[in-house]
């Protein structure tokens, strides 16, 4: 057996002194309270306390020597070095000249070596035009893990790629001036810089000293076109042609050759092992041991003493401590412990279960159930950690959670087109709207001229508006169709949702639909009166007339539920559509035909109660259009902070 501080045995020299000092003190104590008693002192009383108080002292200097015994030969231990991983997340990665994609290809290398560098300080930086530290140097590798399955694109602060902001980043901010020497940089990329002082890059890996791995991913000679972040099957544009992107090794390479700490690995299209890149790199650096090297290692003996030590300091206690310590699982915090996680166990277990049913129904609403169950069961698991019913129980919601979200985005997708269809039927029956009012107004001229049109010219004008309204009430009953399969899915959901019977429930479709058909029977009216062996100018003038005035009260009412505002265009087609005036078989017009709706003056409390009972308009833009909007913004505020920095930039990929 040996100490391996054998300095510290010489404490046990002060064991008498200690020894002396505790004797002269349980005298004294034992003398006064002989006097209080009025009895003679007892002698030796003091000297199990003392003995065990010694005994305790004893163990713990001879634990501070550490004694060991057993030598035998055992792997020599090397100090870990810091290791920063430098993730290009620049467009250019989504290029799927690398399967799946650049980016993935260097992801899942990462993946496969984390659990290879255990015990190893990890760091993570993500770059494009600019660079940020996403992970400081940790042990959790957990964590690296987590941000690497986030990394993407989008995250970029500014476009492009710049080398140089990468490595500048892992100097100052990741890598630790104490560990010099034992600090490597591996950065993934397709080498396509549009920003970097590379000759400066290059000094300042020199200075550093940290060991640079720089693995270029992507072909270097097809390459591939860079798809448009959030619209599958959608390229970028740049200067009006698709944008082709590159491997580009020269700036890689020159890298390389000019500093002596870079190593160039061109992965290209090909799979790589990145650990043995890795080991390779670091074969000859400091602390990096040969595989037979070996050292002597012991059994260690303090934890032992220090046992013995509190169980002989243990032994005189009062058996109320055991009782108290044996009964601290009955306190009341322990007790509120247990009562808070049976509560959000079962509060998250009845919120899943009513979740289930609005499931089909009202998806969004049954989210919204499931997203409060899986909190409850975070808080339930929290008060019991390691807990194995509430991580199956959160593991359940969360999937479920995950196929509530693609059944709501698929709705959403739905009614994204459904309303794509609605605006085009809208923008369709204005066109027709226009042209019902046309036909409308050439009728009123032959009735109105003076001198009488001949007949001649009558029946000569019957053919061409026969043609265009039998062409305009076919395309309204298209746009009819098109409201009414609206009608009928919003009647599906209601009916869905609310368990009605066979009676549709009313849409606010209803009413528009109701005005088409009618406005479809006029304009049948017109055709009949409009044949080309006789004809009947008023009666299809009249009929124009109604299926104008029809058409144009359901494009008001279809604009204002769903565009959120009046139509000008409908409302005021023509000035002369409001004085249009029926004419009978003689030629005379009937002041009963005259529009009932003349601008009147309408008194103030009318007024306000025509404003309180109109809805107000529904937003005319989409979460997806506030999104892009918001990425446009984006990249106008990488442009203006990349011109402040000098750099340009004109190829955001």
């Amino acid at each position: 057996m040996i100490f391996k501080a054998p300095l510290l045995l010489l404490l046990l020299l002060i064991l008498p002194i200690l020894g002396k000092l505790l004797a002269r003190a349980h005298r004294k104590r034992n003398e006064a309270a002989a006097k209080l008693r009025g009895k003679k002192p007892v002698s030796n009383v003091w000297k199990k306390g003392a003995a065990r108080q010694l005994g305790v002292f004893a163990l713990l200097i001879l634990a501070l020597a550490q004694p060991a015994w057993n030598p035998r030969p055992g792997p020599l231990q090397a100090q870990g070095r810091d290791l920063v991983i430098a993730l290009d997340i620049s467009r250019s990665m989504l290029a799927d000249d690398v399967f799946p994609t650049r980016l993935d290809a260097a992801k899942i290398p990462l993946y496969e070596s984390l659990d290879q560098l255990q015990g190893q300080k990890l760091g993570l930086i993500t770059f494009a035009g600019a660079a940020a530290v996403r992970v400081p140097l940790t042990l959790d590798h957990e964590f690296i893990r987590y941000m690497l399955e986030r990394a993407q694109p989008s995250d970029a602060e500014v476009g492009s790629t710049s080398l140089q902001a990468a490595i500048e980043k892992a100097i100052d901010v990741a890598l630790n001036e104490s560990a010099k020497g034992k600090q490597d940089i591996i950065l993934f990329t397709d080498g396509e810089d549009h920003i970097s002082n590379i000759e400066k890059t290059t000094e300042e890996l020199r200075e550093c000293g940290a060991r640079v791995l720089i693995i270029g991913l992507g072909d270097p000679v097809a390459g591939a076109k860079v798809p448009e972040i959030g619209k599958p099957g959608e390229w970028m544009q740049h200067k009006g042609s698709d944008v082709v992107t590159k491997l580009d090794e020269e700036k890689l390479i020159q890298l390389s050759a000019e500093s002596p700490n870079v190593t160039y690995y061109a992965a290209r299209t090909r799979p790589f092992d990145l650990i043995t890149l890795y080991r390779q790199m670091i074969a000859d650096s400091p602390g990096i041991l040969s595989e037979d090297a070996s050292e002597l290692v012991y059994t260690e003996g303090y934890p032992f003493l220090i046992a013995l030590a509190i169980l002989l300091w243990l032994l005189p206690l009062n058996k109320r401590l055991f009782a108290t310590l044996l009964l601290a699982g009955c306190s009341p915090d322990f007790q509120t412990l247990e009562t808070g996680y049976e509560q959000n166990f079962e509060t998250g277990r009845e919120l899943w279960a009513s979740a289930q049913e609005p499931i089909k129904t009202d998806p969004r609403a049954a989210l919204f159930t499931l997203k409060q169950a899986r909190a409850a069961l975070l808080k339930a698991a929290l008060t019991r950690p390691g807990d194995r019913p509430a991580a199956e129980q959160i593991a359940g919601v969360s999937a479920q959670i995950r196929a509530v979200e693609e059944a709501v985005k698929e709705q959403e997708e739905a009614e994204k087109d459904l309303q794509q269809k609605l605006k085009e039927a809208i923008e369709q029956l204005q066109q027709l709207t226009q042209r019902e009012n046309t036909l409308s107004q050439k009728s009123q001229q032959l009735l109105r001229s003076r001198p009488p049109v001949p007949p001649e010219e009558k029946a000569a004008a019957v053919e061409p508006v026969r043609t265009e309204q039998d062409d305009v009430k076919k395309q309204t009953g298209t746009v009819t169709d098109t409201i009414s399969e609206a009608q009928q899915l919003i009647q599906k959901m209601l009916a869905t949702a609310f368990a009605e019977g066979d009676k549709p429930s009313p849409t606010e479709f209803d009413e528009p639909i109701r005005l088409l058909n009618e406005a479809m029977a006029s304009q049948q009216t017109a055709l009949e009166n409009l044949q080309p062996e006789q004809s009947n100018w008023p009666q299809a003038n009249t009929a124009f007339r109604s299926a104008t005035r029809q058409m144009q009260e359901a494009l008001r009412l279809l604009s204002d539920q769903n565009q959120g505002q009046n139509s000008d265009e409908s409302s005021g087609m023509s000035d002369d559509m409001d004085m249009d005036w029926d004419f009978d078989e003689d030629m005379e017009w009937s002041e009963s035909d005259m529009p009932s709706d003349m601008s009147m003056p309408m008194q103030s409390q009318n007024f306000k109660t025509a404003l309180e009972s109109r809805s107000l308009p529904t937003p005319n833009y989409t979460a997806e259009e506030i999104l892009m909007e918001e990425a446009a913004n984006m990249e106008q505020r990488a442009e203006q902070q990349s011109s402040r920095a000098g750099a340009k930039v004109e190829k955001n990929w």
